[in-house]
């Protein structure tokens, strides 16, 4: 609790204090003069006279606490006009927990979380006018829904998709703005489909369009990373490999923020010296060697991945 809404609390508290006890005291004077002049009310006797307004003293303290209350609090306004709602709103969200919890310790994951779900990507080119990226957008996305719904759809486990009868108005809302202009005439565009989600066995298709500049990432030959492997007979360079492989993908990741299937595709294509050449390098040798990583092309987002060489040198 913060101290803003300790005074309120306090405030509301002392408020409420007051007025109750103003009532209180205005209704046992009235009662005082009721009974000392003996006055009636309807014809009544003065002393049930002063027991109802005893009574209409206390039903009048209540009521002005309890709108007091309600001016003050929108948590006793909701208490006393929306509980039935709010009490069936819990019992949804509590049911759907538990279904979620239930898909999650027994269901089958069909498509993982940031899982490419579309194997061809559309590339806008730099400069492109907004009416033409806006078409080759809609066309990449109803081309990714007829995929999915025949691929996942139909034989993936997932439930058909069927696009919102505004999906034109939200493309254009999305893709259409200046932003996306700037950035576009900057550079290329790529646009690809990822799994916002797990997606389970019998869950809707969903999926989001992700647009990032289609950039030179690193540049051929550019290091990306090294480690230092000491020799010995036990040495294995297979492993230290797929430590390199490994230190690239996070490197990737966290330098240049690509989404993970980019950044955890990392391919090696060529060893120098060979595998062979390595263990027995590292097996006969003494001291410290090298393994690095090098980009062995020039690497954008659309090459799809990672392709590396990896070197191994003795360490100076």
């Amino acid at each position: 609790m913060n101290w803003v809404d300790l005074v309120r609390g306090s405030g509301s508290v002392l408020l409420i204090m007051v007025i109750a006890g103003a009532i209180a005291y205005v209704g046992d004077r009235v009662g005082h003069q009721v009974g000392r002049r003996r006055l009636t009310l309807f014809g009544i006797r003065p002393r049930y006279t002063s027991t109802i307004v005893a009574i209409g003293t206390g039903m009048l303290i209540a009521l002005s606490v309890t709108l007091v209350a309600l001016l003050v609090s929108r948590e006793v306004r909701t208490a006393f006009f929306r509980m039935n709602q709010i009490t069936t709103r819990i019992a949804q969200l509590e049911a759907q927990q538990r279904d979620l919890e239930a898909k999650v310790n027994t269901g089958e994951i069909v498509v993982p979380v940031n899982a490419l779900m579309v194997p061809s990507f559309l590339k806008i080119k730099q400069g492109t006018p907004v009416d033409e990226r806006l078409a080759e957008i809609e066309r990449f996305y109803r081309a990714s829904v007829s995929y999915l719904n025949q691929n996942q759809g139909a034989r993936g486990g997932l439930r058909r998709y069927v696009p919102p009868a505004n999906i034109d108005k939200t493309l254009t809302d999305e893709f259409g703005g200046p932003q996306v202009t700037e950035a576009n005439l900057a550079s290329d565009l790529i646009m690809f489909v990822t799994a916002p989600q797990n997606l389970y066995r019998n869950d809707t298709i969903h999926f989001e369009l992700n647009l990032i500049p289609d950039v030179l990432l690193v540049k051929k030959g550019g290091e990306i990373g090294s480690i230092q492997i000491p020799g010995n007979a036990h040495a294995d360079p297979s492993l230290a490999i797929g430590e390199v492989q490994q230190l690239v993908a996070a490197t990737i990741r966290s330098q240049l923020k690509l989404p993970l299937f980019l950044s955890g595709n990392v391919q090696v294509v060529a060893l120098y010296p060979s595998l062979d050449v390595m263990r027995t390098e590292l097996a006969s040798g003494k001291g410290n060697y090298l393994m690095t990583a090098f980009a062995s092309e020039d690497v954008y987002p659309h090459t799809g991945g990672i392709p590396l060489v990896v070197t191994l040198t003795r360490a100076k």
